[in-house]
């Protein structure tokens, strides 16, 4: 008698457990939903109600953060119902719609990080001529290019069955078991290798070589800015001036400042690239992975295969986070709102350049370290063309508007160059 009332409350115990971890599971997947699509939202709308952010180069960003919009809109509700049933409740014809939907937003959130990468390089390497190389229309031709070619990877070969095993179409993608409720995407080995390479694996070598670029010129910036300092320095000393202050700081000292400061910010700059390499390789590469595993042996538990489905998703979730926290025009237009972010989005001027403008050295008062090293890549191969002709230093254009060039700055600034004024 005993042992027959004991089973039916172990039974109404594990029950209990089960409800238990399921609204666990249920508010945390709702939370990572209200994160993705709020997020997302905010920072499109930041982008059309900011005139400062409305240029070229957000242009990529507004298509990734709708991209991933779509995916906290779309793509994680109907996951997260399949994930809390078991099973498929919604109309079975929707489960093909779903899962093109689902291929299409994390591919296309994919190819629109590589295209961002492909801008930050050319920002940053070559300043001056970005504009002339990333024009409008070249860049809403790389959107439509990245959208295009997402969409021809999802809801083509789905609808068209490519991606099964068998070449004929199925009214759902359901799973082995027989249960005719299950909506899970199993796809053949050819499409689960095309697919991968066009969508992950050759848009993940491009983001890798970009960004490593992108780290050895921000390391040979700073070996510019530590040589350029130096002569600066070596300058100010060899230069008779008006004898200073006791409260004004040596330009000697003032440039080892800015060395070091510069050097901070190569190394800020170099943990920024890990931190975004590093996310989005932890979030999709064990996903593709077993994906194609999957599709070679068909060993892959569902559970284990739905945990590296969120992860990914998760990526989604963390871009809106680390993009604008590491750009200085976003933190500009967000403390405008946010009474937090505007400390750090307000821009501080150079010691050595305050140093240098308040000394009494003639015409080289208006000389910016900064400017120096932004425009001496573009400036050797002028110089070079004179023969006999030594380098000079390039007057900084004056207001507050003159500054670097850095990584994570929306485009370059807008300086008149007067390339032909020689320095007296």
């Amino acid at each position: 008698m005993e042992g027959d009332l004991g089973a039916p409350n172990a039974s109404v115990l594990g029950e209990h457990s089960l409800l238990m971890g399921s609204s666990w599971v249920a508010a945390f997947l709702c939370f990572i939903i209200l994160l993705t699509t709020a997020g997302n939202f905010l920072l499109i709308l930041l982008i059309v109600t900011q005139r400062s952010l409305r240029n070229t180069s957000n242009y990529f960003l507004v298509s990734l953060f709708m991209s991933d919009l779509m995916v906290g809109l779309v793509v994680m509700p109907p996951a997260m119902l399949n994930q809390l049933y078991g099973r498929w409740v919604l109309r079975g014809d929707f489960c093909s719609l779903w899962a093109s939907f689902d291929v299409m937003c994390c591919s296309a959130s994919i190819l629109n990080l590589c295209v961002i990468s492909l801008d930050r390089y050319l920002l940053i390497t070559s300043p001056l001529r970005y504009k002339l190389r990333m024009t409008s229309c070249r860049a809403l031709a790389l959107i439509l290019a990245t959208w295009t070619l997402a969409a021809l990877a999802s809801f083509l070969p789905i609808k068209m069955g490519w991606h099964e095993l068998e070449l004929e179409v199925q009214p759902l993608n359901v799973t082995g078991r027989g249960d005719e409720d299950q909506c899970r995407l199993l796809v053949s080995l050819p499409y689960a290798l095309v697919a991968s390479c066009l969508t992950f694996f050759l848009p993940s070598a491009a983001i890798s070589f970009t960004y490593c670029r992108i780290l050895l010129a921000a390391r040979k910036q700073a070996v510019q800015v530590a040589s350029l300092a130096s002569n600066v320095a070596t300058t100010d000393e060899a230069t008779p001036q008006v004898p200073r202050t006791p409260s004004q700081p040596l330009a000697g000292s003032e440039s080892r400042r800015f060395t070091n400061k510069h050097s901070k910010k190569a190394l800020k700059a170099s943990l920024t690239l890990g931190i975004l390499l590093g996310m989005f390789f932890v979030a999709w590469l064990p996903f593709f992975v077993t994906n194609v595993a999957q599709a070679v042996c068909d060993c892959v538990p569902a559970g284990f295969f739905d945990v590296l489905t969120w992860l990914g998703y998760c990526n989604s979730t963390m871009n809106p986070i680390i993009y604008p926290l590491f750009m200085r025009d976003f933190k500009r237009a967000m403390g405008k709102f946010l009474p937090c972010c505007r400390r750090s989005a307000e821009p501080r001027p150079s010691a050595i350049s305050l140093s240098m403008r308040n000394s009494n050295s003639g015409p080289r008062a208006a000389t910016s370290l900064k400017n120096v090293l932004t425009l001496q890549a573009e400036t050797d191969s002028i110089d070079s063309g004179a023969p006999g002709s030594e380098p000079r230093l390039l007057p900084a254009p004056r207001g507050p508007g003159a500054r670097s060039v850095s990584l994570w700055d929306a485009e370059p600034p807008d300086t008149e160059l007067q390339l032909g004024t020689p320095v007296a």
